[in-house]
Order: C-alpha cells, then structure tokens, then sequence
C-alpha cells in the first residue's frame, strides 16, 4: 500500500512539474496587452502638441488681425484677390504700419479704400506720385495688372504702408472670422483634450485594477 501511494505521489509531483507553458503564455499574453496599449499612448503623446500648437496658432492669429488693430498701432486684412501676385499671394494676411502721406514712396505697397466703394479696400503697390489741382495723389498698380489702376488715391493725411505678409493663412482665418467657425474653434480643442483626459483616466484606473 506505502508503494501504491509513493506512485501516486511521485505522479502529482512530475504532473505539475513538467507543466513550464502556463507561465510563459500569461507573460506573452501580458506583453501583448502592453504592447496593443501602448501606440495609442505614443500617438496622443504625439498629437497632444500639435493639435495645442496648432490651436495656438489659429487663436493668435485671429486676435492679430481682430483685436490687435484696436489696441495697436497697425493693421491686418486679408487678401482676397490676386492683384498683388506673386509677390503677396491670394490668403495672404497683410500687416501694415501708419505713415504720413508725405512719407509715402513709389514702389511702397499701401492699403486704401477704393474711390467710389470705400467699403472695399484695395492693396497696391505706389505706381507714381503725382500732383493735380486737388493736390498730391497716389497712382497704383497691381503686380499681377498690365496697366495702372483708374483711379487716383489723394495723397493726403496718413495712410498705412505694408510692412509683412504671412501667405496661406488668411484662407484660415477668414473663414474663422464667422461666430459659428468661432465656436467651432473653441469647442474642437476641448473636445480632444476632454477626450485624452478620459482616456488617461481610464488608463490609470485599469493599471490600479491590474495591481
């Protein structure tokens, strides 16, 4: 009976040792897991600073070309045609400084209103200076027009000089201008943040549930 029951025994014993696969299937299947989650940490740890730089940017450039004009000593319009192109392209904003007319030079790029329609403002660059019976006046070009525009700019009191343009981004911050595109600008980054918040969240209290 002692044999019988030392068989048995020594079977449990080797039963158990010879099993190596358990513990090396839960590792595998651990480095699994951790490895599926990591990516999704590198790609938000990725993105996180691009999407704040990018808002960033678009915020600061909407209070450029909005509020800064109403508090500093200079403007920012968007173009919206390509009179001026190549030299400053179409969605280009255009940042301009204050002279006085006197001051003014030919080849200089000034930004004024438009005879007849002054609530267009018009980009070009300074043709000839001329005088007439009413005074100094201003001919303008368009780079990109053959021929001098029609009218005559008077040459008087201060006017704004271009000092800059930043291509493209007009494009951007015109269509921003809009109080929907407004929300929209707002409430796009704070749904992103709000959504890498969560998931860190959860992926701290599935680390704490794991320990």
């Amino acid at each position: 009976m002692a044999d019988r029951g030392q068989t048995t025994g020594d079977m449990n014993i080797m039963e158990i040792s010879m099993d190596p696969t358990t513990p090396t299937d839960e590792a595998a299947a651990a480095a699994a897991t951790l490895a599926g989650r990591a990516w999704p940490r590198l790609v938000i740890k990725m993105l996180s600073p691009l999407i704040l730089a990018a808002v960033a940017v678009i915020v600061f450039g909407l209070l450029a070309i909005t509020v800064g004009p109403r508090f500093l000593p200079y403007q920012a319009l968007v173009v919206r045609s390509g009179s001026m192109a190549p030299t400053i392209p179409t969605g280009s904003v255009v940042f301009y400084h204050k002279v006085s007319a006197p001051q003014v030079k030919v080849g200089q790029v000034i930004v004024f209103a438009r005879p007849g329609q002054p609530s267009e403002r018009v980009t070009h660059r300074v043709f000839k200076i001329a005088t007439g019976q009413a005074g100094p006046y201003f001919v303008t070009k368009g780079d990109a027009n053959g021929v001098p525009d029609d009218w005559r700019v008077p040459a008087v009191g201060t006017g704004w000089v271009a000092s800059f343009h930043v291509p493209v981004v007009g494009y951007i911050l015109y269509d921003l201008q809009s109080t929907t595109a407004r929300l929209l600008l707002l409430l796009i980054p704070a749904l992103l943040l709000g959504a890498i918040t969560l998931y860190e969240i959860w992926r701290d209290r599935g680390r704490g549930e794991r320990t």
